[in-house]
């Protein structure tokens, strides 16, 4: 058998076929003459000639995906597209979805709707387009807000829009009181006031429901005198609140927060956003130290006890009705 002879530093690809690099550029030998060339960075045009040498017969599949490297669904697609398209298949221009809902025709009529004074929410009500999907038209800069409507009244924002807000917050995610922020850090300030904003789609808003029932249970009652935080932008009020509402979230453990949005649960307490679940450790260990937090609790009891004296007297003790009869353990005397 009669071996090609190929040049110094050339790969082989088949007993015929043969490559190599040399000053950026890819060169194809066949039967140790040169037949292609291409540089290492056109992509298109290495898909081209190994998709030819395939379908040409002068390499298979499995024998370029080994010399090259590459995937094997990515040579399958050139191959296919050689068959289909010829070489031209690699250099026409990538044909991408135009718009299938903001047509050109819709995105005039919302812009003459937005002109004559109307909310975007309203403009998307009405031309039965998602909230979201207009809202992201207009950030884009798609459509224009009329400045009719802007002095008006504050446009509610949806859940993607604060998201986008709050990622672009210059102190953190969802701190976007920075005024507040810094005036805590100074100790200018005792704790942040509440400031409820009207706003869309907030998750788990279902629990500011509950709040007249936490309040009636005295969740914030006697709090003077047992229960003190320092000097901080997040107030004790604040912090019970958010255990309650996590408690009613089910949600078990503290850390369940690194898996929610900080700014979507602030909403829920007139807050930027909730703090890191670090600093929630940090305020509970300093509302555990003494005996304040057992001092508050016997205080609402006294106070439960008052509310309902016929059920003061009642005590139920649970326990199991039913003597231990198997054999899996021993039991201890008693």
């Amino acid at each position: 058998m009669q071996l090609p002879l190929f040049p110094h530093g050339v790969t082989e690809i088949t007993a015929n076929l043969a490559f190599s690099k040399e000053d950026g550029e890819v060169i194809y030998f066949y039967f140790g003459l040169p037949v292609f060339r291409h540089d290492e960075d056109d992509i298109a045009t290495f898909r081209m000639i190994t998709a030819q040498f395939c379908v040409n017969g002068l390499a298979t599949q499995a024998q370029i995906i080994r010399a090259f490297g590459v995937s094997k669904i990515s040579l399958k697609r050139a191959v296919k597209r050689y068959r289909r398209e010829g070489p031209k298949g690699f250099y026409q221009p990538r044909k991408r979805r135009g718009p299938a809902i903001l047509t050109p025709a819709v995105l005039a009529e919302a812009q003459q709707l937005l002109d004559e004074g109307l909310e975007p929410s309203q403009v998307a009500d009405r031309l039965d387009i998602k909230r979201d999907t207009f809202s992201k038209a207009i950030r884009a800069g798609r459509l224009h807000r009329s400045e009719k409507s802007a002095p008006q009244s504050q446009a509610l924002t949806c859940k993607s829009e604060r998201s986008t807000l709050d990622q672009a917050a210059a102190m953190g995610m969802g701190a976007s009181d920075v005024e507040g922020r810094l005036a805590a850090s100074i100790g200018e300030l005792d704790a942040v006031a509440p400031d409820f904003t009207p706003a869309l789609d907030v998750p788990n808003g279902g629990l500011l429901c509950a709040l007249p029932a936490l309040l009636a249970v005295g969740l914030l009652d006697h709090l003077e005198g047992h229960l003190e935080l320092p000097k901080g932008y997040y107030g004790l009020d604040s912090l019970l609140l958010l255990l309650g509402f996590m408690a009613l979230a089910r949600l078990p453990f503290i850390e369940s927060l690194r898996y929610s949005a900080p700014g979507e649960w602030g909403k829920l307490l007139g807050l930027d956003r909730i703090p890191e679940v670090r600093t929630l450790r940090i305020k509970i260990h300093l509302l555990s130290q003494g005996d304040g937090a057992a001092l508050w609790g016997a205080a609402l009891c006294a106070q439960w006890m008052a509310a309902a004296p016929d059920q003061a007297g009642v005590l139920y003790i649970d326990g199991h009705v039913r003597v231990y009869h198997g054999s899996q353990t021993k039991l201890p005397r008693h």
